[in-house]
This record gives structure tokens, C-alpha cells and sequence, in this order.
């Protein structure tokens, strides 16, 4: 009679199936490390590429640089200019403006009255002389500013009557806004007395008065 001990072979097929089991989670271990390692290799070669690709547009880069300084000179050349131009411009269409004020002022003298000024005043220099400004802020266009244009116009009438037809004179031009006579004073020159008159004319930004 043949015995067979089957506990050993038992024994055997569980020890096979634990190498079987072993064997099949290294190779899942080592095929997910070769997976890591592709990867890595992969975005290595994918990061090289970059860094070439932005060395050689930094090599362009610095090619130019020397193009990009003399435009930008240019540039600031031209803006130079620009701004020289536009400052000529604007002094020209001053003295032209200037010129024309005093012209319109000067054909509106009567006989018996001669000027000593004209000049332009800013609203703080008005303020400084104690003229009442709120006179040029309740006229029908906008409120004065501190940059509205005001002239001050002095000179010496030989009456009264004189300077009033002067103040009537001066509304007539179409820019005025308001005229206003601050003061007047007698004043005496040699042996004759005359009348010293300030007065003060108001030029909007834009907009012209009416001729009434």
C-alpha cells in the first residue's frame, strides 16, 4: 500500500503562490518606476528644449537691443520736438491774441483819454487788489477760475463823462464778458486835474459775448 503525504504538497502549492503573488507585485512596482522614469526623462527633454528655445530668443533679443535704444531715441527725439513745437504754437497764438486785444482796446480810446497799462490778471491777483470778483461769477457765462483770463486796464481821462464812454466802448468788444470800472480817483498832473481810472475786463475760456 502506496501513502502520499499531501500536507507537504499543500505547503508547496502555497509557497508557489506567495512567489507567484510576490513576483507580480514587483513587476507592477518596477513597471510603475519605469513609468516614473519615462515621465521624468520625458519632461527633462521637453524642459531642455525650452531652455534652448529661450536662450536663442534671448540671443535675438540682445541682437536688437541695439535697434531697440536708437528707436527709442528717436522716439524721444520726436516727442522733444513735438513739445517745442507746441510750445512755439501756443507763444505764437498768444502774442497774436495779445496783439489783437490790444489793438481792439486801442481803437476804443476816446480822444480825451490816454492808457497806462494793459495787463492780465489771474482771479488771486484780483482778490489781492479787493476787487469784488463774485461781480465776474454772476455773469451769464461760466464762473470765474483762478486760470480766466482778466485785464487790467489803467489810464488817466480828463473827466468823468470820458471814462464812462470808454466802459461803454470796451463792452462793445465781442470777448468781453463784463466790464467793470473799479475805481477812479482825481490825480494831479502839473497844473491840471485829471481822473485816474482802474478797469477790469473779464474773458470767458470760450464762449463770446453778444454785441449789444
Amino acid at each position: 500500500m502506496i501513502k502520499i503525504n499531501l500536507y507537504d504538497y499543500r505547503e508547496e502549492l502555497k509557497r508557489i503562490t506567495v512567489q507567484k503573488r510576490v513576483l507580480q507585485s514587483a513587476s507592477m512596482v518596477a513597471a510603475f518606476m519605469c513609468l516614473i522614469l519615462f515621465t521624468w526623462l520625458l519632461e527633462k527633454s521637453r524642459i531642455s528644449a525650452v531652455q534652448m528655445e529661450l536662450a536663442d530668443l534671448e540671443q535675438q533679443v540682445n541682437a536688437l537691443q541695439p535697434t531697440v535704444n536708437l528707436v527709442k531715441g528717436m522716439q524721444r527725439k520726436q516727442s522733444r520736438v513735438e513739445k517745442i513745437l507746441t510750445g512755439i504754437e501756443g507763444l505764437r497764438t498768444n502774442q497774436m491774441q495779445a496783439t489783437g486785444i490790444l489793438f481792439d482796446v486801442n481803437q476804443k480810446v476816446p480822444e480825451e483819454v490816454w492808457l497806462t497799462s494793459v495787463s492780465q490778471k489771474s482771479k488771486k491777483d484780483l482778490v489781492s487788489a479787493k476787487v469784488p470778483v463774485i461781480l465776474f461769477a454772476n455773469s451769464k457765462s461760466k464762473p470765474a477760475t483762478n486760470q480766466s483770463p482778466f485785464f487790467e486796464i489803467t489810464g488817466y481821462a480828463l473827466e468823468d463823462q470820458s471814462v464812462a464812454r470808454f466802459v461803454e466802448r470796451l463792452e462793445q468788444i465781442p470777448y468781453f464778458n463784463m466790464v467793470f470800472l473799479f475805481n477812479t480817483e482825481y490825480q494831479g498832473i502839473g497844473k491840471f486835474a485829471v481822473r485816474k481810472f482802474t478797469i477790469y475786463c473779464y474773458m470767458p475760456g470760450n464762449g463770446t459775448k453778444k454785441v449789444t
